[in-house]
């Protein structure tokens, strides 16, 4: 109660704080929108007095282009800049609508727009403009981040920050809480990206990088269509199909899609070599898996919003997503040596059957009461999953008659969440305050049984986690001119309660808490962009990997998790460049307990073949250092009269570090050998509606946390896309693709650990090929940004 007390107490201090600072004066505000009408955010607006032209005061955009000048002077004129942009000088006024042109060169019959697509410093991000640019016919969103620098992107949503990790994706303000969200949308829908590497206080402490994308304002009323078939073949072939609805009328936006007849084959090939030694015997396991899974699913999807005004909106956002069943398929080898003599091999059959579902929930209302913004979340996560899976396996040792073994199991979990964020936001000494908590709760089940035709040393498990978390945040960030510095203050407060079969552990139970600063400062000096943040993150383990479960794999392979699994701490130091079109970033991290697999001997077990694979944390801290350069420079040319255009990318990332990581001899050994990639990319747009696309890339060898990679790669990608204009039926974009063309994407690495393993990935050449339909087409205006967002990713 006192604890409640405090903070309540502190609330009421800063709300008089935020009060007492208002006063009678001056509103001089607008909006900023390009050529095409699209707002333009991160405008330097800048009131300068007559007729003497000083300065008086400075504001930046929004992300809806408005900005807002609130001064004593009653007289003004106002200059606008933006890089990409001519500067302009408007009379200074209430309600302005102001139109920036764009800036290009001309060079001889060459045609270079340095500025398209461009990545600039704004504020805590660097951004990406899309709309009007070559991004726009990228293909789905995940095609166009994959060519933003600092970012890498999956066809399955997967979105990672190089230097950073995982990346919390926000559209429109609302976090995307199931990566295959990505797929609904296209690149042409995007208006910019921006990504932050050092996100603020305002969001999670285990918000390790944050891409937000905002999408272009849409045009029109009524209904309208978009229909999205995507056919891949990688070994085998796999089919989804989305189908999106949209009516809109004033300021009701509805949006109906349903993933229909999700129906797909995924095939994999890996080879292994666990090298370890049992006193002076050196054991070795040579292993050959092949797996196959065929499932099938479908998910509604409905999100209302509604706009009573530009000053208030809320809506809802409700998601199913049903699997009724995933058939999982392996044929898993093994072959025993010690010391080069073989000794047994093991094969395994593996079948394993998922089925799960999911009901994801989100209410919002963002506001405006007077110069007071209010922005309010609460979500809702239900899922419950279920694995039975059976194994028969054979072991013949060396002159030895063959040993069946069958292993019944089934895996049930579920998660009960819930969270709710709450964030205040008021204009303080000609910058802008923002306060703000959040509060999750979830209630998670794992339990594991199994039935053996044999002795294995596996436990039936049933365990239950009740976790609660609570924070508070406050942020502060003001224009100083043409500088934009933000700092912020972040608490956060977990309590853990683990059970196992209904009774608590209190040595694997948590209750700690933590603070957690960010800052951010940006300016232009000359005509380059920079700008440095700071950010002290954590990042709690996975519910998974805290389970105290064993999963038998085969004979000689057990996985657990770790329930004394520790969180990861980052400090993480951030500069960014920009200039023209290069861009530059330099990301340094000091990392306490990273999580990693290791590959250990099972405790207790007189048999030195049998392995226990599960995580744990790093024994020491290190130090990481990686640099992103990136340069995507625009052509327009013309051959035998045709025009062409010509936009390559070229960027190189590098990548050292310190870590130190035990070794199967026993040794504790320092990985630091640096690691490169890098890529060049190309679309060239031709005649008629055809695109094309190049790429190549590659890697050297090198080290990254505990992986060693033995081998350098490299690999090429092509495709053709085409645009089909049907008149009154829209509009039909076919999307044909090659990925690694000459298989050659191959990984060699060694996971190092107290059992060393040598791991071979071979090569994936994949074909896909994309159909979009668009009928009518309208934006979503949906606004939900999501709580609780970190705590869900754990699930």
């Amino acid at each position: 109660m006192k604890k409640m007390n405090y903070r309540l107490a502190a609330l009421a201090v800063a709300w008089m704080m935020v009060v007492a600072a208002s006063a009678k004066t001056q509103d001089y505000s607008g909006k900023v929108i390009d050529q095409k009408g699209e707002p333009v955010a991160f405008v330097n607006v800048v009131l300068l007095s007559l007729p003497d032209s000083a300065f008086v005061q400075g504001a930046v955009s929004d992300e809806q282009g408005a900005f807002h000048i609130v001064t004593n002077a009653s007289d003004g004129l106002l200059k606008l800049s933006c890089v990409g942009y001519e500067t302009m000088f408007v009379k200074a006024a209430n309600d302005l609508t102001i139109t920036m042109k764009e800036d290009a060169q001309m060079l001889g019959e060459v045609v270079v727009k340095s500025q398209l697509p461009k990545t600039l410093v704004k504020g805590d991000a660097m951004r990406t403009t899309v709309a009007g640019t070559i991004l726009e016919k990228a293909g789905t969103v995940n095609d166009a981040l994959s060519k933003i620098p600092s970012l890498e992107a999956e066809r399955d949503g997967a979105v990672k920050v190089l230097g950073r990790g995982d990346a919390e994706v926000y559209i429109n303000g609302r976090r995307v809480q199931d990566n295959s969200e990505l797929s609904r949308l296209r690149s042409d829908q995007i208006q910019h990206v921006d990504v932050v590497q050092n996100p603020g206080a305002r969001y999670a402490a285990s918000t390790k990088a944050v891409v937000r994308i905002t999408l272009k304002k849409a045009q029109g009323e009524g209904f309208s269509f978009q229909n999205y078939l995507s056919g891949i073949y990688q070994y085998d072939h796999t089919l989804t199909n989305n189908l999106d609805v949209n009516y809109r009328k004033g300021g009701l936006d509805i949006t109906a899609s349903f993933w229909a007849g999700r129906y797909g084959h995924t095939k994999s090939l890996q080879e292994n070599t666990l090298t370890y030694y049992a006193g002076p015997d050196k054991i070795e396991g040579v292993s050959t898996q092949e797996s196959k899974n065929i499932w099938k699913g479908w998910s509604p999807q409905l999100q209302v919003n509604y706009m009573l005004d530009e000053n208030h909106s809320f809506g809802a956002f409700y998601k199913y997503d049903r699997h009724p069943n995933s058939d999982f398929n392996s044929m898993f080898y093994t072959d025993s040596y010690e010391n080069g003599i073989f000794k047994e091999r093991s094969k395994s059959h593996i079948i394993q059957e998922d089925m799960f579902r999911k009901h994801i929930f989100n209410a919002y209302y963002n506001g405006k009461v007077g110069q007071l913004s209010i922005d309010m979340n609460v979500d809702g996560l239900f899922d419950d999953t279920q694995s039975p899976s059976n194994t028969q396996e054979v072991t013949t040792e060396t002159g030895g008659s063959p040993v069946n073994r069958s292993i019944e199991s089934t895996t049930v979990s579920s998660n009960n969440f819930w969270a709710s964020k709450l964030i205040f936001g008021y204009p303080v000494w000609q910058g802008n305050f923002s306060l703000g908590g959040e509060y999750t709760y979830n209630h998670r089940t794992d339990a594991y049984d199994f039935m053996a035709t044999d002795a294995v040393p596996v436990k039936t498990t049933d365990t239950e986690i009740n976790e609660t978390s609570a924070a508070v945040f406050a942020e502060y960030g003001r224009q100083f001119g043409k500088v934009f510095a933000q700092v912020g203050l972040r608490y956060e407060h977990l309590t853990n309660d683990y059970f196992n079969f209904g009774k608590k552990e209190d040595e694997v139970c948590r209750d700690y808490g933590d603070w957690f600063p960010t800052a951010v400062i940006s300016a232009p000096v000359g005509k380059v962009q920079l700008s440095l943040s700071y950010r002290r993150d954590i990042e709690r383990p996975n519910y998974a990997n805290l389970t105290s479960s064993t999963v038998y794999i085969n004979r000689y392979t057990y996985q657990s998790g770790n329930p004394y699994l520790k969180p990861t701490y980052t400090h993480s130091l951030v500069l960014n460049g920009a200039y023209k079109w290069m861009n530059l970033t330099l990301n340094y991290a000091r990392i306490k307990d990273a999580e990693t697999m290791s590959t250990e001997p099972y405790p207790g077990s007189a048999d030195p073949f049998v392995s226990l694979v599960r995580p744990i944390n790093s024994q020491k801290d290190y130090d990481r250092l990686t640099i992103v350069a990136s340069a995507r420079p625009n052509f327009q040319f013309s051959i035998f009269n045709s025009p062409l255009k010509w936009h390559p990318t070229w960027s190189v990332v590098a990548m050292f570090q310190n870590y130190k990581s035990p070794t199967a001899t026993g040794e504790v050994i320092t990985l630091s050998q640096p690691w490169f990639n890098g890529s060049w990319r190309n679309t060239i747009e031709l005649p008629h509606d055809f695109r094309l696309s190049v790429d190549v890339e590659g890697a050297t060898k090198g080290e990254y946390n505990n992986f060693h990679l033995t081998k350098s790669r490299i690999f090429g990608n092509f495709g053709v896309q085409k645009d089909f204009h049907l008149r009154r039926l829209g509009s039909l974009t076919a999307d044909l693709r090659c990925i690694d063309i000459f298989n050659t994407n191959k990984t060699d690495a060694i996971i190092y650990g107290y059992r060393d393993l040598t791991v071979h990935n071979p090569a994936r050449r994949t074909f896909t090929l994309d159909l979009t339909w668009k009928f009518n087409e309208a934006r979503s205006k949906y606004r939900g940004s999501g709580a609780g967002e970190k705590q869900k990713a754990r699930m």
